[in-house]
Formats: C-alpha cells, structure tokens, sequence
C-alpha cells in the first residue's frame, strides 16, 4: 500500500513537471513569434521610410537638373 503512495506520488509528480515543461516551452514559442511579428512590422516601416527617402533623393536630383537648366538658359 505504501509502495503505491509512492508510484502515484511519482506519477502525479510526473505528469505535472510535464504539463509544467511544455507551458512553459509553448509560452517561450509564443513569445517569440510575437517577437518576430513586431520585427517584421519594424522593418516594413524601415523598409518604406527608405523607400520615401530614395524617392525624395530622386525628386531632388530631377528639380536640381530643371533649376541647371534654367539657369543655363538665362
């Protein structure tokens, strides 16, 4: 009787450091996720205030050339 104490102690035991183990490995793979989803927000928001950049360079260049030629011209 005392030896069965002592395997359902050892089971229950058991089966929480399990469920224990896999909670928290499946909350650190969620928290990473979320991590990753936040990065790839970031770098959307990096990516498009680069491309506003380079557009803007663009335009700069194109009104430079205009304000040359005109002031070729005169």
């Amino acid at each position: 009787m005392e030896t069965d104490k002592k395997e359902n102690s050892s089971l229950i035991a058991g089966a929480i450091g399990g469920f224990t183990i896999g909670w928290v490995v499946k909350t650190y793979l969620s928290n990473q996720q979320q991590l990753e989803e936040h990065r790839s927000v970031i770098q959307r928001l990096k990516d498009f205030e680069t491309n506003l950049y380079e557009d803007g360079k663009k335009r700069a260049n194109v009104i430079e050339g205009i304000k040359q030629e005109v002031n070729s011209k005169t």
